[in-house]
């Protein structure tokens, strides 16, 4: 099965705009990273994440992780992995 794909708009704060690719992620892929967000939270611990895409090109590799109630976003220097709505 393969993911859904898109485009997603990303503003940089000096109000520029880039398009990326974007990966949508499943309900059940959204499950899995909340609860690990959880688990880490719980725990004390921070997440590091890394894209192999982007290691492969050699690109910066390190990955900005958003998880919140109601949405998750994961970018990196070549795409976004995404999930809008609650999945609990």
């Amino acid at each position: 099965m393969s993911a859904e794909q898109t485009k997603a708009v990303i503003v940089a704060p000096d109000g520029t705009a880039a398009n990326y690719p974007t990966t949508i992620l499943t309900g059940d892929e959204a499950r899995l990273l909340r609860s690990y967000k959880k688990f880490l939270n719980q725990h004390g611990l921070k997440e590091a994440l890394y894209c192999n895409a982007c290691w492969e090109h050699n690109l910066q590799h390190g990955c900005e992780a958003y998880v919140t109630t109601d949405q998750i976003m994961i970018k990196c220097r070549c795409q976004v992995r995404f999930h809008q709505g609650q999945t609990f």
